[in-house]
């Protein structure tokens, strides 16, 4: 009985069209179409070529054909690259076609040589017209010759008077004047169009050379060729297609948003302008594999590898017993967190081994600083619902590391427009947009363009806003509100009379107007209080009155005070801010800002 002889399909990996790629925050799953011609008996596909960043523990094939085919086996194989490799191959043509073009560019140098010194050599001779005395021969021979006419004398003013007034002589020069003319003139022209052809060939030949040193590099960085072993087992003859999915790392994205606002009409109290949150995904890839006319979802989940359900270890619960003491040579039982350094070298002496453990304390919470920052492209959205977001229409995402921008959606919002000003800080009013996320999808945190009515006007960065949740974005200045600051006054006078107190009052006046012709605004001034840290110090505001109930003016978290107002078109409001602050005779306040 014979061995039936299996039938062989090899691909390369980028030869075949991606279906679909759901990209994740620090990876993305790549689905493959494989169309094959299985023969009846045992089939194996070969996927060569396949990306240097997979996860081999990734790997999917699924057949949706509708004969009787059956997927028997399918492996992930590594071997080293050979000399006779296609990777190297793909270096020879590149050094053959550099070994031409350098040959061209050396006959083009040589012709470029020989134009030159004809160039010199014909400067040479209509030097020896213009002076004919500075070249040996002529001052040997005291002669001057041109054609067949010879003037000879020992007085050069002689020899000048002959040269000038000989009529064989001037038919000459102006024959040698016009070919001087033309030859130079061809001569540095075609000088000229063989330097920039030079010139052509020396930036083609420096790209070869950088695109054979990447390939070099890449293949010495990685020295393995990846492939894909499937084997099936078919009953007849058929044409089929055979999806291979596998996850690859170098892959990424991230949000970005446009928020677009149009208040044409001015009006800031009613809620009549929309406001568009227009949704963009910045995706990054370098995986050596490019995406072709595909479909893209961007997810926030955390993709799962393994095909085994994961255990659980035990959790144990005990009380906390921090060591205030440790023996004297104590620094030998710690478990370094890094390598060994001078520090952490005791020999048996107390005081040494406290600044030891100093050091290596300090040396940790800078690690545990450093491992805090987010040094990679990567974002956690753990603390968010898992989210899909399927791409509308098909995209190209080549393998280039750039960013590539995606529109995910556009959600139309209903704002309510106020301002907002900080005197203390600049004395100009923001128009900000207070917006409720009516939507059914969570903004990602992310940055965001600002436009006010077509016109950019801010960047700023999004936080992550879930369904029914508000959110603020500020509109830039709006130059219709003025804001003007009066300078503050203090007074400091003594009261009481058992025990003297020093008593500071402090008092500035705010004035706000509206340039507006027809819109009313809603203006909130913000203004910071002092926090009494002290006992003895006693902070109280008199202007505006905080009573109870009162909810145009209060005192925030942060102890600032926020006054809200309405102006009508044209009208002008003092808003006089006035507080007092009591404290000790004896004592000095000093007021600093946290």
């Amino acid at each position: 009985m014979s061995l039936q002889r299996m039938a062989r399909h090899v691909f390369a990996a980028t030869d075949l069209a991606t279906k679909t790629v759901i990209v994740y925050s620090d990876r993305a799953e790549v689905k493959r179409v494989v169309k094959v011609e299985l023969s009846p008996g045992r089939n194996e596909v070969i996927i060569q070529n396949v990306s240097s960043v997979i996860e081999r523990q990734s790997l999917r094939v699924e057949y949706r054909g509708k004969g009787n085919v059956q997927i028997q086996e399918v492996q992930f194989q590594e071997y080293p690259i050979n000399e006779e490799s296609d990777e190297n191959a793909a270096i020879r043509p590149l050094e053959e076609q550099k070994i031409e073009l350098e040959d061209q560019k050396g006959s083009l140098d040589d012709e470029i040589a020989i134009l030159k010194r004809r160039a010199e050599v014909l400067d040479g001779v209509a030097g020896q017209v213009r002076n004919p005395k500075r070249h040996s021969s002529l001052n040997s021979l005291d002669e001057f010759q041109i054609g067949s006419s010879v003037a000879t004398a020992k007085d050069p003013v002689k020899q000048q008077s002959l040269f000038l007034f000989s009529p064989e002589a001037l038919s000459n020069l102006t024959q040698f004047l016009e070919y001087y003319g033309t030859t130079a003139k061809e001569l540095r022209k075609e000088l000229r169009e063989k330097t920039r052809q030079s010139e052509k060939l020396y930036v083609q030949i420096d790209a070869l050379e950088r695109r054979i040193d990447q390939l070099r590099c890449s293949s010495e960085y990685d020295n393995l060729k990846r492939m894909i072993s499937i084997v099936l087992e078919s009953e007849v003859k058929e044409e089929t297609e055979i999806f291979l999915s596998y996850q690859v790392y170098c892959a990424n994205w991230k949000p970005t948003y446009d928020i677009r606002a149009c208040n044409a009409s001015g009006d800031t109290t009613e809620r009549s302008d929309k406001i568009a949150v227009c949704c963009y995904g910045l995706i990054e890839q370098k995986t050596g594999e490019d995406w072709c006319d595909t479909e893209v979802i961007l997810s926030t989940a955390t993709p799962s590898v393994a095909g085994n359900v994961p255990s659980l270890s035990p959790i144990t619960a005990a009380f906390h017993r921090p060591s205030f003491f440790r023996s004297r040579n104590g620094s030998s039982q710690r478990k370094p967190n890094s390598a060994m350094s001078d520090e952490d070298m005791g020999f048996g002496s107390f005081d040494y081994n406290d600044c030891a453990d100093a050091a290596a304390l300090h040396r940790r919470t800078i690690a545990q600083a450093n491992s805090d920052m987010d040094h990679s492209v990567a974002v956690s959205y753990e603390h968010l619902p898992c989210t899909c977001f399927a791409i509308a229409r098909p995209h190209t995402i080549v393998s280039d590391g750039s960013e590539h921008k995606v529109m995910i959606t556009q959600v139309d919002l209903e704002p309510t427009y106020l301002h907002e000003t900080v005197p203390s800080k600049v004395a100009s009013a923001f128009l900000t947009a207070a917006v409720i996320n009516t939507s059914a999808i969570t903004f990602l945190p992310g940055p965001a363009n600002v436009y006010l009515n077509n016109s950019f006007v801010a960047k700023t960065h999004l936080k992550s806003v879930a369904p029914g949740e508000e959110f603020r974005c500020s509109l830039g200045i709006d130059p219709a509100v003025k804001v003007e600051v009066k300078p503050a006054q203090n007074f400091h006078e003594q009261v009481g009379f058992v025990s003297r107190s020093s008593l500071l009052t402090h008092s500035q006046t705010v004035s706000l107007r509206n340039a507006k012709a027809h819109q009313p605004v809603h203006v909130t001034v913000r203004e910071s209080i002092p926090r009494a840290v002290d006992e003895k110090i006693k902070i109280t505001v008199i202007s505006p009155d905080l009573k109870p109930g009162r909810t145009d003016a209060r005192l925030n978290k942060d102890n600032n005070l926020e006054w809200t107002c309405v102006l009508e078109p044209g009208e002008v409001k003092n808003l006089h801010v006035k507080w007092t602050a009591e404290h000790p005779i004896h004592e000095t306040v000093v007021y600093k800002h946290i």
